[in-house]
C-alpha cells in the first residue's frame, strides 16, 4: 500500500513511467480536524484511490512487459533466449537454450536452461517459448507465441519449409502489436472477472 499519513494530510502515490502520481486528502476542514466518521470516510476514499492507481501501475508494467520490443527482437530472435554450448568441468559439452526472463515486478531475473541434446531441437525450442510465455503472461493460444515460434528458423539458420512462413518483424509490427493488445484486453478482462 502506498499510503502515509502526516498531521495534515493523507498521501496517495504511485510511480510508474517515470512519474510520480500522487492525491492528497486533508484532515483539516475549516480550520479543525475531521470528525472520527469523517476521517474513517476520508481513509477508505484514499485506500480506493490506492487500489485505482495500484491497478494503473499494474497495467502500465504489463503493457511494457508484453509490448512487442520487449518479446521479439528487430531481427526476428526472442528476447531473453539463447542457444549455446554449455562447457562444464568433467562433463561432455552440452547444447542448451538458455532462458533469462527479466520483469519489472521481479527484484531480479530467472534463469532456466532446456537440453537440445536431451529433447531434441525442435522440442526444446518450444518447451523454451512455453517456458518464457508463461513468465510472461501469455497463454498458449497467443497470437504472439505463435509468432515466437515461427521464429525457428531465425535459430536454425534456415529457410522455412515448403508452405510456411517466417514473419518479418519489421512489416508485421502493426499486426502483432494488434495480436498484443487484443490479448492484453483478454487477460484484463478475465482478471476483471476472477477479481470481481
Amino acid at each position: 500500500m502506498a499510503i502515509s499519513v502526516s498531521e495534515d494530510y493523507i498521501r496517495v502515490y504511485r510511480a510508474w513511467n517515470g512519474k510520480e502520481y500522487q492525491v492528497y486528502y486533508p484532515l483539516k476542514k475549516n480550520g479543525r480536524f475531521l470528525t472520527e466518521d469523517e476521517l474513517l470516510e476520508t481513509l477508505e476514499e484514499a485506500q480506493a484511490k490506492d487500489v485505482e492507481l495500484a491497478q494503473r501501475q499494474r497495467a502500465h508494467f504489463m503493457r511494457k512487459d508484453l509490448s512487442v520490443e520487449r518479446l521479439i527482437h528487430p531481427e526476428g530472435r526472442i528476447v531473453g533466449l539463447k542457444e549455446r554450448v554449455r562447457h562444464r568441468e568433467g562433463r561432455k559439452p552440452a547444447h542448451v537454450f538458455e532462458i533469462r526472463v527479466n520483469s519489472e515486478e521481479l527484484s531480479k531475473p530467472k534463469f532456466r536452461t532446456i537440453s537440445i541434446d536431451r529433447h531434441g531441437y525442435d522440442k526444446a525450442f518450444e518447451l523454451s517459448v512455453d517456458i518464457i510465455c508463461k513468465e510472461r503472461g501469455l497463454d498458449k493460444h497467443s497470437p504472439i507465441r505463435k509468432m515466437m515460434l515461427e521464429s525457428v528458423y531465425i535459430y536454425k539458420g534456415m529457410s522455412p519449409r515448403d508452405g510456411e512462413t517466417v514473419l518479418n518483424t519489421k512489416d508485421d509490427l502493426s499486426d502483432m502489436e494488434r495480436a498484443l493488445r487484443e490479448h492484453v484486453a483478454a487477460f484484463k478482462e478475465k482478471r476483471s472477472v476472477i477479481k470481481g
